[in-house]
């Protein structure tokens, strides 16, 4: 049912270096049976319906006499423009009358403000018209930003014991005021395996929503008016976005991965992270960790990360790894059992050098997010630093093939020689885009990693 192959970065360790690290690259991919299944899914779209949404994103409006009353406001109407919750309700009535959903596709429609409301919960897609009525109703609120009463809300409509493929899409504009609350609820929708796709458009807090997609081992987006460059999504090519990601909801043939790792004595498990197809790193706090769902028709690829203490030169089983799973299009679950992780332990450093450059290129991609993070977090104090940084990140992107990420990375360097800052959309596309966009590795990179470059990153 499910093909697994478990790389190490390196066959041999260095039996005298304390506290080094060692990458294991645990690649999934279904059976050609099962990858032809389609699994049922259930999916929540939460939708802000702030006063800020109803900003205006598109078109050339024109201002009339009339003047409305709007969250202890007055505000004139204007005609001929599109404001983002009118591109929201386009794009999900777009997918609603696509085609490409069926009765085994599930839907809610949730808004939140200063409150939520669940508008229609876990109905078939077939009902057109009822989902239809419900997405014209976002329209109808207004209010301040509290998304974590409308994850409660999308949480309970997910609520589902079959096996299905199940997604929270949230879309915001707006600083949420229960960001705590939006925490403590990511955790519950990783124990659900429930992913979130985090889209978010304005003045929004790009690092709750890179925190929630985490979690929860979902994809951020950074969406921006007008033309989007690099790794950034435009407002107006909204529609495409929506269709785009409810199909890879509906090709995860493979849901609910739990896996086990037991290490022996001197060994620890410090990471475990998803390479690709898109990033996410997730939590240590579950026994099984809950690692979410495999693709159709591709790889996806785990990073699990060790640290290792010496010990004598000799052939060590470091660690087990077991693998449970659900296949919802056949309705029953899979298993793994509990496979060796054996490593060599050599004298010396001249077997130890020699690394996969497979697994390194994801690890180097992983790494690539923490650069990005810090150069943005010093760029105002010290400039000069966080070009360097943008500079190391933008050559690996380049030399790894992620050609979108590149470009953003460039913008970012430019706008900085010129400013001596980052500006707040340009950190949102940056930080965000390095977790949604990955590249896939083989063994046949043109480039190969410096020797350099392995050892920062293998702490060897």
């Amino acid at each position: 049912m499910l093909n697994i192959a478990i790389t190490p970065h390196r066959e041999f360790l260095p039996a005298d270096s304390d506290e080094q690290k060692l990458f294991l690259m645990l690649k999934l991919r279904p059976t050609k049976q099962v990858a032809n299944t389609r699994p049922p899914t259930n999916i929540a779209f939460v939708i802000d319906t702030s006063g800020s949404m109803y900003s205006v994103v598109a078109g050339e409006p024109q201002p009339t006499d009339q003047v409305v009353q709007m969250d202890g406001q007055q505000w004139r109407v204007a005609t001929g423009g599109k404001t983002k919750i009118d591109i929201v309700i386009e794009s999900l009535r777009s997918l609603l009358h696509s085609g490409k959903l069926d009765a085994n596709d599930r839907i809610s429609i949730i808004q939140f403000d200063d409150q939520a409301t669940t508008l229609i919960s876990a109905t078939p897609a077939t009902e057109v018209a009822a989902i239809d009525a419900a997405i014209l109703r976002l329209k109808s609120f207004s209010g301040g930003t509290r998304m974590g009463l409308g994850l409660k809300q999308a949480l309970h409509a997910l609520d589902d014991h079959s096996m299905a493929s199940r997604r929270a899409l949230v879309f915001t504009d707006g600083q949420t005021v229960d960001e705590d609350l939006c925490d403590e609820l990511a955790k519950q929708f990783s124990i659900a395996n429930i992913p979130m796709i985090a889209l978010g458009v304005g003045e929004f807090n790009e690092d709750l929503l890179n925190r929630l997609s985490d979690v929860t081992g979902g994809k951020p987006f950074h969406v921006v008016p007008g033309t989007a460059t690099g790794t950034a999504v435009s407002i107006l090519d909204f529609p495409n976005t929506i269709v785009s990601e409810i199909g890879l909801v509906q090709q995860e043939v493979i849901t609910n991965l739990a896996l086990t790792v037991k290490t022996v004595k001197g060994v620890a498990l410090t990471r475990v992270l998803r390479a690709y197809p898109s990033q996410a790193e997730f939590s240590l706090d579950q026994d099984p960790h809950s690692i979410g769902n495999v693709l159709a028709h591709d790889e996806t690829v785990f990073i699990l990360e060790f640290t290792i203490a010496s010990r004598t030169a000799s052939r060590i089983r470091i660690a087990q790894l077991g693998l449970t799973y659900d296949v919802p299009g056949e309705n029953r679950r899979g298993e793994l059992d509990l496979q060796n992780v054996v490593v060599q332990f050599v004298a010396g450093q001249e077997l130890a050098v020699q690394v996969d450059q497979e697994v390194m290129g994801y690890v180097q991609q992983c790494n690539i997010a923490q650069v990005i993070t810090e150069a943005t977090r010093i760029a105002e104090q010290d400039p000069h630093r966080a070009e360097e940084l943008l500079e190391s990140a933008r050559r690996m992107t380049k030399r790894l093939g992620n050609t979108e990420m590149t470009d953003s990375l460039t913008s970012a360097q430019d706008e900085l020689r010129k400013t001596r800052r980052i500006s707040s959309a340009t950190r949102k596309t940056i930080k965000m885009g390095s977790k949604s966009k990955t590249v896939k590795m083989g063994q046949d990179i043109n480039d190969e990693l410096s020797e350099a470059e392995i050892r920062q990153a293998s702490g060897t």
